[in-house]
Protein backbone atom coordinates (compact mmCIF):
# COMPACT_ATOMS: atom_id res chain seq x y z
CA UNK A 1 0.00 0.00 0.00
CA UNK A 2 1.53 3.49 -1.17
CA UNK A 3 2.56 5.78 1.54
CA UNK A 4 0.16 8.62 0.83
CA UNK A 5 -2.50 5.98 1.17
CA UNK A 6 -1.40 4.69 4.47
CA UNK A 7 -0.45 8.72 5.81
CA UNK A 8 -4.52 9.13 4.92
CA UNK A 9 -5.06 6.90 7.27
CA UNK A 10 -3.31 7.39 9.89
CA UNK A 11 -5.48 9.33 11.54
CA UNK A 12 -8.71 6.69 11.72
CA UNK A 13 -5.76 4.78 12.55
CA UNK A 14 -5.36 6.62 15.40
CA UNK A 15 -8.36 6.79 16.88
CA UNK A 16 -9.23 3.08 16.48
CA UNK A 17 -11.86 3.54 12.87
CA UNK A 18 -10.35 1.78 10.62
CA UNK A 19 -11.06 -2.29 9.80
CA UNK A 20 -9.13 -5.31 10.63
CA UNK A 21 -7.83 -5.99 7.57
CA UNK A 22 -7.21 -2.40 7.21
CA UNK A 23 -5.38 -2.32 10.64
CA UNK A 24 -3.48 -5.56 8.94
CA UNK A 25 -2.09 -3.11 6.29
CA UNK A 26 -0.74 -0.42 8.34
CA UNK A 27 0.60 -2.09 10.61
CA UNK A 28 2.55 -4.28 8.23
CA UNK A 29 3.97 -0.86 6.35
CA UNK A 30 4.82 0.90 9.63
CA UNK A 31 7.35 -1.70 9.81
CA UNK A 32 8.56 -1.57 6.92
CA UNK A 33 8.59 2.35 5.82
CA UNK A 34 10.20 4.05 8.66
CA UNK A 35 9.16 7.46 7.30
CA UNK A 36 5.42 6.95 7.84
CA UNK A 37 6.23 5.36 10.90
CA UNK A 38 7.91 8.40 12.72
CA UNK A 39 4.72 10.28 10.89
CA UNK A 40 3.24 7.57 13.19
CA UNK A 41 4.63 8.21 16.76
CA UNK A 42 4.49 12.33 15.94
CA UNK A 43 0.38 11.50 15.92
CA UNK A 44 0.78 8.98 18.76
CA UNK A 45 2.45 11.82 20.95
CA UNK A 46 0.35 14.62 20.05
CA UNK A 47 -2.53 12.69 21.04
CA UNK A 48 -0.96 11.50 24.53
CA UNK A 49 -0.12 15.54 25.13
CA UNK A 50 -3.98 16.22 24.29
CA UNK A 51 -5.15 13.84 26.73
CA UNK A 52 -2.52 14.76 29.73
CA UNK A 53 -3.78 18.58 28.75
CA UNK A 54 -7.40 17.23 29.72
CA UNK A 55 -6.62 15.41 32.63
CA UNK A 56 -5.25 18.83 34.21
CA UNK A 57 -7.73 20.94 32.95
CA UNK A 58 -10.34 19.62 36.22
CA UNK A 59 -7.99 20.37 38.67
CA UNK A 60 -7.15 23.75 37.33
CA UNK A 61 -10.50 24.44 37.23
CA UNK A 62 -10.92 23.83 40.87
CA UNK A 63 -8.14 26.00 41.44
CA UNK A 64 -9.11 28.86 39.48
CA UNK A 65 -12.48 28.51 41.62
CA UNK A 66 -11.22 28.40 44.70
CA UNK A 67 -9.10 31.32 44.31
CA UNK A 68 -12.12 33.59 42.51
CA UNK A 69 -13.85 32.81 45.92
CA UNK A 70 -11.21 33.59 47.84
CA UNK A 71 -11.06 36.99 46.06
CA UNK A 72 -14.74 37.58 46.21
CA UNK A 73 -14.53 36.41 50.40
CA UNK A 74 -12.10 38.78 50.59
CA UNK A 75 -14.01 41.41 48.90
CA UNK A 76 -17.04 41.05 50.62
CA UNK A 77 -15.22 41.26 54.00
CA UNK A 78 -13.04 44.39 53.54
CA UNK A 79 -16.57 45.84 52.12
CA UNK A 80 -18.14 44.89 55.32
CA UNK A 81 -15.21 46.73 57.37
CA UNK A 82 -15.20 49.63 55.85
CA UNK A 83 -18.85 49.76 57.02
CA UNK A 84 -18.47 48.96 60.45
CA UNK A 85 -15.14 51.73 60.48
CA UNK A 86 -17.90 54.08 58.93
CA UNK A 87 -20.94 53.54 61.41
CA UNK A 88 -18.66 53.81 64.10
CA UNK A 89 -16.80 57.00 63.32
CA UNK A 90 -19.80 58.60 61.04
CA UNK A 91 -22.76 57.72 62.44
CA UNK A 92 -22.23 56.18 66.29
CA UNK A 93 -21.86 53.05 67.83
CA UNK A 94 -20.61 53.73 71.31
CA UNK A 95 -23.13 56.55 72.81
CA UNK A 96 -21.03 59.38 74.99
CA UNK A 97 -19.73 59.40 78.51
CA UNK A 98 -21.70 61.10 81.00
CA UNK A 99 -18.99 63.74 81.95
CA UNK A 100 -18.77 64.63 78.43
CA UNK A 101 -22.55 65.53 78.30
CA UNK A 102 -23.90 69.18 79.88
CA UNK A 103 -27.51 70.63 79.42
CA UNK A 104 -28.90 73.45 80.69
CA UNK A 105 -32.47 73.94 81.61
CA UNK A 106 -35.01 77.00 80.86
CA UNK A 107 -38.36 77.02 82.13
CA UNK A 108 -41.57 78.76 81.09
CA UNK A 109 -45.39 79.25 81.38
CA UNK A 110 -47.28 79.45 78.36
CA UNK A 111 -50.96 80.63 78.74
CA UNK A 112 -53.81 80.86 76.41
CA UNK A 113 -57.14 81.02 75.52
CA UNK A 114 -60.07 81.08 72.99
CA UNK A 115 -62.19 84.33 72.12
CA UNK A 116 -65.60 83.99 70.21
CA UNK A 117 -65.99 86.99 67.39
CA UNK A 118 -69.16 88.60 66.46
CA UNK A 119 -71.43 85.67 64.02
CA UNK A 120 -71.13 86.29 60.78
CA UNK A 121 -73.21 86.75 58.28
CA UNK A 122 -74.29 83.20 58.88
CA UNK A 123 -74.99 83.55 62.63
CA UNK A 124 -71.95 81.43 62.82
CA UNK A 125 -69.53 81.77 65.93
CA UNK A 126 -66.23 81.77 65.11
CA UNK A 127 -63.86 80.98 67.76
CA UNK A 128 -59.77 81.94 67.36
CA UNK A 129 -56.96 80.41 69.46
CA UNK A 130 -54.14 83.07 71.18
CA UNK A 131 -51.97 82.26 73.01
CA UNK A 132 -49.61 84.95 75.43
CA UNK A 133 -46.68 84.81 72.41
CA UNK A 134 -48.91 85.80 69.68
CA UNK A 135 -49.71 88.99 70.69
CA UNK A 136 -48.12 90.88 74.09
CA UNK A 137 -50.61 94.21 73.29
CA UNK A 138 -54.08 92.41 74.28
CA UNK A 139 -54.98 92.04 77.48
CA UNK A 140 -56.74 88.34 78.45
CA UNK A 141 -60.29 89.30 78.04
CA UNK A 142 -62.64 89.19 81.02
CA UNK A 143 -64.37 85.96 81.33
CA UNK A 144 -62.19 84.22 78.86
CA UNK A 145 -61.35 80.72 80.01
CA UNK A 146 -57.04 80.50 79.97
CA UNK A 147 -55.36 77.50 80.07
CA UNK A 148 -51.70 77.33 81.48
CA UNK A 149 -48.79 75.03 79.57
CA UNK A 150 -45.52 74.35 81.46
CA UNK A 151 -43.28 74.49 78.61
CA UNK A 152 -39.32 73.42 79.29
CA UNK A 153 -36.69 74.04 77.00
CA UNK A 154 -33.24 71.57 77.45
CA UNK A 155 -30.07 72.80 75.96
CA UNK A 156 -27.25 69.69 75.59
CA UNK A 157 -23.85 70.54 74.49
CA UNK A 158 -20.75 67.79 74.37
CA UNK A 159 -17.23 67.74 74.78
CA UNK A 160 -16.58 66.72 71.37
CA UNK A 161 -16.63 68.70 67.61
CA UNK A 162 -20.27 66.83 66.49
CA UNK A 163 -22.50 64.54 68.10
CA UNK A 164 -25.25 62.43 66.57
CA UNK A 165 -28.44 61.02 68.26
CA UNK A 166 -31.25 59.01 68.52
CA UNK A 167 -34.73 58.86 70.31
CA UNK A 168 -37.40 56.80 71.04
CA UNK A 169 -40.87 57.62 73.20
CA UNK A 170 -43.34 55.42 74.99
CA UNK A 171 -46.46 57.32 75.41
CA UNK A 172 -48.75 56.24 78.72
CA UNK A 173 -52.51 57.50 78.53
CA UNK A 174 -55.03 58.07 81.65
CA UNK A 175 -57.76 60.06 82.76
CA UNK A 176 -56.73 63.34 84.80
CA UNK A 177 -58.47 64.87 87.56
CA UNK A 178 -60.98 67.06 84.96
CA UNK A 179 -62.00 63.52 83.22
CA UNK A 180 -60.12 64.15 80.50
CA UNK A 181 -57.82 61.56 78.57
CA UNK A 182 -54.51 62.44 78.82
CA UNK A 183 -50.77 61.35 78.12
CA UNK A 184 -47.42 61.06 79.60
CA UNK A 185 -44.22 60.59 77.47
CA UNK A 186 -41.38 58.92 78.41
CA UNK A 187 -38.65 59.47 76.10
CA UNK A 188 -35.16 57.82 75.85
CA UNK A 189 -32.06 59.58 73.55
CA UNK A 190 -28.98 58.23 72.83
CA UNK A 191 -26.00 60.55 71.90
CA UNK A 192 -22.91 59.98 69.77
CA UNK A 193 -19.95 61.48 69.61
CA UNK A 194 -19.10 61.57 65.74
CA UNK A 195 -17.08 62.64 62.90
CA UNK A 196 -18.21 65.31 60.55
CA UNK A 197 -18.25 64.88 57.01
CA UNK A 198 -17.27 66.74 54.69
CA UNK A 199 -21.02 67.53 53.29
CA UNK A 200 -22.55 67.45 56.02
CA UNK A 201 -24.96 71.02 56.92
CA UNK A 202 -24.65 70.19 60.88
CA UNK A 203 -25.32 74.45 61.76
CA UNK A 204 -22.46 76.16 63.47
CA UNK A 205 -22.97 74.10 66.91
CA UNK A 206 -22.51 70.49 65.60
CA UNK A 207 -21.77 69.38 68.90
CA UNK A 208 -25.40 71.08 70.13
CA UNK A 209 -28.88 70.42 70.08
CA UNK A 210 -32.45 71.22 72.30
CA UNK A 211 -35.38 68.88 73.33
CA UNK A 212 -38.27 69.65 75.09
CA UNK A 213 -41.83 71.03 75.04
CA UNK A 214 -45.14 71.09 76.80
CA UNK A 215 -44.34 68.85 79.83
CA UNK A 216 -46.84 67.59 82.84
CA UNK A 217 -46.19 65.35 86.09
CA UNK A 218 -44.87 61.96 85.33
CA UNK A 219 -43.26 63.06 81.90
CA UNK A 220 -39.62 61.80 81.95
CA UNK A 221 -36.50 61.54 79.76
CA UNK A 222 -33.61 59.41 79.94
CA UNK A 223 -30.48 60.04 78.21
CA UNK A 224 -28.03 56.76 77.66
CA UNK A 225 -24.90 57.24 78.02
CA UNK A 226 -21.26 54.88 77.76
CA UNK A 227 -21.24 54.74 81.90
CA UNK A 228 -25.00 55.11 82.79
CA UNK A 229 -28.14 56.36 82.39
CA UNK A 230 -29.12 59.53 82.92
CA UNK A 231 -32.84 59.86 84.48
CA UNK A 232 -34.69 63.21 84.31
CA UNK A 233 -37.54 64.08 85.87
CA UNK A 234 -39.45 66.55 83.31
CA UNK A 235 -41.87 68.19 85.97
CA UNK A 236 -39.41 68.21 88.68
CA UNK A 237 -36.90 70.31 86.84
CA UNK A 238 -39.65 72.91 85.26
CA UNK A 239 -40.87 73.48 88.77
CA UNK A 240 -36.96 73.77 90.06
CA UNK A 241 -36.07 76.22 87.08
CA UNK A 242 -39.73 77.85 86.12
CA UNK A 243 -39.44 81.62 86.40
CA UNK A 244 -41.81 82.53 89.91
Amino acid sequence: MKCNIIRDLLPLYCDKLTSEDSNEEIEKHLRECEECSNIYESMNNKEDDIKAVNKDVKPLKKIKKRIKLKVIAAILGTLAVLSAVFVFVFVGVIPISSDKLHYTVTAYEVKSYMIKHEPNENGEYLEEYRAEYMDDFYPIPDGAKVETEHHISIDFEADCKMINYRFDADYEYFVNDEGINDMRTHEERWIYPVVKLPFDNCGKHPNQFSCGGNVKEGDTLTIHCRDKDIELDLWQLYLDNVEK
